[in-house]
């Protein structure tokens, strides 16, 4: 169940720099890292970023120097390289290096201040006993006690490097004691070696209305969002500057390479829709108007009342070039379920004649104080109608399902459907309380080829990040499409006592982030409002799949099981060949084990990007081949303008735009293997 509020967020302040390795020719900055101690908080960071844990201390980018008289200093001139060095509590090295623990009397530390957002309330599980620490002259300090201002976490750059040290660990999940720690590194040049474009996002439009749309959608693509789902209910009715602004923000991200998807939230349709045609309204259990939050629900029980929305949403979807539909939250109210009958629906005239005819009563029965047709005396009747609510959601679905199949089929214009629906594995009480049947929506996928998108309910979002694993093994055997069902992370408040933070943030969403990625093929963010802008910069790289990465000499080994992107710098051979698939400092690779090593140049050629899954690229000259599969028509971006194509050996009649870095077309949905011969007139990389 979405929830809708205003949020206003703060700037980002820049608080560190820290050295890193300088790369190879061509190689990502930091790969390899060494633990001097067993640390599973350290490990689950920086597996997060798909960076691997080496024995040797020479051949590692960031050495982790744990408390204790014990602890190892790194090889001589191992800092002298302009590596990351981190010290954790006190140690020899730390106070060689200044960074002296007192004497004196420990304070209890809980609640901590962390000067990148200091009005954010962290505050630890735990609370520890921890002595003051003095700091080298020049350290800057990047969080503190919140009571006593007593240093928590401080850089100290020296001539031949820089040390990040922090007064405890990071906690056992990595996030427990510091949420920005990952965004510290960041800040001061550490590059994640991978990253990807391949993140959904949800957007309201009502909270963005004044903004520079190319700049956002720049925005978006640095970020990783691949496919943006836009409240279509805020565009039902025809306004001509309504209009021109969706169709500026549309064309905005798709020259950026991202696809747009018309987010529906049916029974709700729209705020005027719902002043119009009263008669249409959905009632509640106590024949109340269906206004329940900010959803306003109609009946699309009511023949006459369902045919006016869909001409609307036919107009909605025709109207404008969108890539996709999302059927989002398609299910009866309330959280409650009959136990709270101001907020049960159905019970429009509709589906109480039709429940009658087939049962025998009326189930407005079911919630008359004193009738003998009350729930609490008739529990099979509930037990009839809750299973009636249930068949009627998965009709529903079938339903628009088909609807938006005729729509696209009579535009000439395919999209791609992705069903929003909360899960009802982990709290079986939403198939009763919202009468969401997951298992019946998903039988559809035999007719239909949609998108299961999984709404992480509200319930289990203080389970952490190993959830994902466990959602996507519930689903998994419910379908023979596994490839299908993506994850929904809802990004907000938490009701639950969560520590460190009530909203994910940080750390914390990155590993959240990273192992949704990890468990399903694509991974949405509700909503892109809702996100911290210190959370922006290391999303595209917390999202990238289990790639396992290692230096070869100047050359990189990737094995990957899905397509990534591999920060690199400059021309690439990958497996031999001169490599197509660049834009700027990432290589586009395709699922697999892969070998890049720099080159002296790159093609003529250059694929920056697409939309699709990537099998294969090779380019010559000026002409390029492409194998890709997509499920939704697929954007693909090039460096030189592209004069013709040709799909699966056919001409194929394509128009080509221009963005002010790129040539871009659209391409057919499916697996497809594309020619296409540029013109010759290129574009300047930015």
């Amino acid at each position: 169940m979405r929830t809708r509020v205003s949020l206003v967020r703060g700037l980002s302040k820049i608080l560190l720099v820290l050295l890193v390795a300088g790369p190879l020719a061509g190689s990502p900055a930091s790969i390899h890292y060494f633990l001097g101690c067993p640390s599973p908080g350290w490990q689950a960071v920086f597996r997060t970023f798909s960076l691997a844990q080496v024995e040797d201390p020479t051949n590692a980018d960031i050495y982790v120097i744990c408390p204790g008289n014990d602890a190892k200093a790194p090889p001589d001139g191992w800092l002298r390289n302009g590596r990351l060095l981190v010290l954790e509590g006190d140690s020899p090295v730390a106070r060689s290096l200044g960074f002296v623990s007192s004497e004196g009397a420990a304070t209890e530390v809980r609640n901590v201040r962390d000067l990148r957002n200091p009005g954010l309330l962290i505050v630890w599980e735990q609370p520890l006993s921890l002595r003051p620490t003095a700091l080298p002259a020049g350290a800057q300090v990047l969080a503190e006690d919140r009571w006593s201002r007593a240093p928590l976490v401080a850089s100290f750059r020296k001539e031949q490097g820089t040390a990040l040290w922090l007064a405890s660990g990071p906690g056992e999940s990595g996030f427990q004691r510091f949420p920005y720690l990952a965004n510290a590194l960041l800040d001061a040049g550490f590059v994640p070696p991978l990253r990807t474009r391949g993140l959904w996002a949800f957007f309201d439009s009502a909270y963005r209305h004044r903004v520079d749309l190319p700049f956002l959608a720049r925005r978006w693509r640095d970020y990783g969002i691949g496919a943006l789902h836009v409240s279509a209910w805020q565009h039902w009715e025809r306004d001509p500057a309504r209009d021109a602004w969706l169709r500026a923000l549309i064309a905005a991200c798709h020259q950026h390479g991202i696809l747009v998807y018309a987010w529906f939230e049916l029974p709700h349709v729209s705020e005027r829709f719902w002043a119009d045609h009263p008669e249409c309204r959905e009632k509640t259990a106590l024949g109340q108007d269906a206004q329940l939050d900010w959803r306003k629900l109609i009946n699309l029980s009511d023949p006459v009342c369902a045919a006016r929305v869909r001409q609307q949403a036919g107009a909605v979807l025709t109207a404008f070039d969108w890539d996709g539909a999302n059927l989002a939250e398609l299910y009866y109210e309330s959280l409650h379920g009959p136990a709270n009958p101001a907020r049960f629906t159905p019970m429009n005239a509709t589906v109480r004649r039709e429940f009658q005819a087939e049962s025998g009563f009326d189930p407005a029965e079911l919630f008359r104080t004193g009738s003998p047709g009350h729930q609490s005396v008739n529990p099979e009747g509930l037990r009839q109608f809750l299973a009636f609510r249930r068949e009627r959601i998965a009709s529903l679905h079938a339903e628009w399902l088909r609807f938006v199949e005729e729509t696209a089929r009579t535009g000439g214009k395919p999209l791609h459907v992705v069903v929003t629906q909360i899960d009802d594995r982990f709290d079986t009480s939403v198939r009763d309380n919202l009468a969401a049947d997951s298992h019946a929506i998903l039988q559809l996928m035999h007719q239909y080829p949609f998108t299961f998108l999984v709404e992480d309910p509200a319930t289990i979002w203080n389970l952490g990040p190993g959830r994902y694993t466990e959602i996507a093994r519930a689903y998994a055997p419910l379908t023979p499409y596994p490839s299908r069902i993506a994850i929904d992370i809802n990004i907000f408040p938490r009701y639950q006592e969560v520590y460190p933070t009530k909203q994910q943030t940080g750390m914390e969403l990155y590993r959240l982030v990273n192992a949704a990625a990890r468990a399903f093929p694509h991974v949405a963010l509700y909503f892109e409002h809702s996100l911290s802008p210190q959370d922006l910069p290391l999303l595209a790289a917390s999202a990238a799949p289990e790639t396992h990465l290692r230096r070869e000499g100047a050359a990189v080994v990737v094995e990957s099981a899905q397509p990534v992107g591999l920060r690199w710098s400059g021309a690439a051979r990958v497996n031999g060949r001169a490599w197509a698939a660049r834009e700027n400092d990432t290589l586009w690779l395709p699922a697999g084990r892969h070998r890049v090593e720099p080159a002296d140049q790159d093609p003529d050629f250059l694929l920056r990007h697409t939309s699709a899954k990537i099998r294969q690229v090779r380019g010559s000259g000026g002409v390029m081949e492409l194998h890709y599969e997509s499920p939704s028509r697929a954007i693909a971006r090039f460096n030189l303008m592209p004069e013709r194509v040709w799909v699966d050996g056919e001409a194929y009649s394509t128009e080509v735009w221009k963005a002010p870095d790129s040539y871009y077309l659209m391409l057919p949905p499916g697996e497809h293997l594309v020619r296409v011969e540029a013109a010759g007139e290129a574009v300047p990389t930015h």
